[in-house]
């Protein structure tokens, strides 16, 4: 009998520690979504943007031919039909072509979209268009939910959007100002129209090394300063990585690098930044590809940057990391800080004859993460001609990747630590006991708000004003709890708990 007892205490140990060590592995494909960890769904259009509106839930945007579309599904994957037209928004733009680059989602969860579009006579200019949270243009946003801008008479591409702490949108991307293509970035007033207290009128151009420079993101410091990446063109003919910052008004921050604009040569042909951010600490990072004369390919590559612009030897060294994914060129399109200073790098690269999803994690020193994937690189294949474009991290511990396979939207979900989003230091202090809980659950301070999620991402449960929660009827398991603080309503920390 005591054999017994010992063997189910063993086993229900065995599973709840199971549960807990690797369900939630960083950088496994979560096989809870969709099929095997992937959802496709027949948008008969191209998936390049993904953000969180305020409920958590996934917006997709796409584009094919002169027609941006958007979705909304929820975390498990499911489509909502109150969004659009039966989840489906789309806003036909006329002319010869539009493509969609990047979005944002206002607090309000209205949709920030930007790209070019081609009238149809050869004109391309920054295309801007703000839906209102259920689909619909905004018509308050310059009368009609639309704006173009155009730099000079040549061709303009946004390729970049990022929102004001006062909800300013600045707009980034490249225009062909008469012999060669320089770094454009305007400034919207919340209204659409064309802030004149930004570069006297709303619009600026920055030429880098004196040839072609393309812009790839946007980024704004807790200051209101505001820095651009893209790759530049110099005497050489290769492209290096670029990063222009700007002071508020639109001029050039010439605390950075003397002059605003530095240029970091990684490798001896093209090089490739795809995003950037900024640390807490006003250090800059900037992700992407570069041209490896060992490997003589592209591998992915992450550099940063000191506040002044040099590079951060304590960063990997030297100020710059790289990696090799797979025997072929690495193409990276996406990358994100992660509020504890990691910085998670999604792109694709080629095995065999296919290609397939990379993502790396790499720590805040610069090294590759080995608690994330194997030794800090996940690979996943899927299917042949599918591509990921874009990534976001949810508050219950999800990686979430979107791209296209043929013309149908490309969904994969991934297992990650739970990332703090609140700034507040109070976070830091919540304490729950005892974890593994039997029945109540303690807390050392007043909880404004709680949320009990399970870890596929389901809603289980909300409380208010609380110091404990009773489990006593919640089903063995291992669940995240999400916590506000009393006066941080707009701030949360995800913690695990165990019920036993």
């Amino acid at each position: 009998m005591q054999k017994i007892i010992m063997k189910k205490i063993f086993t229900y140990l065995f599973t709840i520690l199971s549960t807990f060590f690797f369900a939630q592995n960083d950088g496994t494909l979560d096989t809870n979504f969709g099929t095997s960890g992937f959802l496709k769904y027949d948008s008969q259009s191209y998936g390049t943007c993904l953000e969180l509106d305020s409920n958590q839930n996934l917006i997709v945007g796409t584009y094919r031919s002169q027609t941006f579309k958007f979705y909304r599904f929820s975390q498990i994957g499911q489509l909502d039909a109150s969004f659009g037209s039966e989840g489906e928004a789309g806003i036909y733009l006329g002319g010869q072509n539009a493509v969609l680059y990047d979005m944002k989602i206002l607090p309000n969860n209205k949709i920030m979209a930007v790209g070019y579009w081609n009238d149809g006579s050869n004109r391309v200019d920054f295309i801007v268009i703000r839906l209102n949270a259920d689909g619909s243009l905004d018509t308050s946003f310059n009368n009609t939910g639309k704006l173009t801008i155009a730099f000079g008479t040549g061709e303009d591409v946004a390729k970049a959007v990022t929102i004001q702490s006062d909800g300013k949108i600045l707009v980034a991307g490249e225009s062909f100002t008469g012999s060669y293509k320089d770094i454009a970035v305007a400034r919207i007033n919340t209204n659409g129209t064309l802030d004149t207290t930004f570069s006297d009128d709303g619009k600026l151009t920055t030429d880098v090394l004196g040839n072609d420079d393309y812009v790839r993101d946007i980024a704004i410091n807790k200051d209101g300063k505001f820095a651009v990446t893209g790759y530049s063109y110099g005497p050489s003919s290769a492209a290096d990585f670029a990063v222009v910052k700007y002071n508020t008004n639109g001029s050039l921050d010439t605390s950075f690098s003397v002059d605003g604009k530095q240029v970091i040569t990684l490798g001896p042909n093209n090089d490739n930044p795809i995003g950037i951010a900024f640390q807490n600490d006003n250090k800059i990072i900037v992700g992407g590809a570069y041209f490896s004369s060992i490997n003589n390919r592209d591998d992915f590559a992450i550099i940063r940057l000191n506040a002044n612009g040099t590079l951060d030897t304590t960063f990997n060294g030297d100020g710059i990391f790289s990696t090799a994914i797979g025997n072929s060129d690495d193409t990276p399109q996406s990358m994100k800080l992660q509020s504890d200073g990691k910085i998670l790098l999604l792109g694709n690269y080629r095995s065999g004859s296919y290609t397939d999803i990379a993502l790396i994690r790499v720590t805040n020193t610069g090294y590759l993460d080995p608690t994330f994937g194997t030794n800090g690189i996940t690979k996943q294949s899927y299917m042949n001609g599918s591509y990921f474009r874009d990534m976001v991290l949810t508050n219950n511990g999800k990686i979430y990747l979107v791209g296209y396979a043929n013309l149908d939207i490309l969904l994969a979900r991934f297992n990650s630590s739970i990332i703090l989003s609140a700034a507040d230091n109070k976070f830091n202090e919540i304490e729950l006991f005892p974890n593994p809980v039997v029945d109540v659950l303690n807390f050392n301070q007043n909880i404004e708000k709680t949320e009990l999620y399970s870890l596929d991402g389901k809603l289980i449960r909300t409380d208010n004003n609380i110091d404990r929660l009773n489990l006593n009827n919640l089903p063995k398991g291992v669940y995240n709890l999400k916590m506000n603080i009393v006066g941080n309503q707009n701030e949360a920390v995800v913690k695990k708990i165990i019920k036993k």
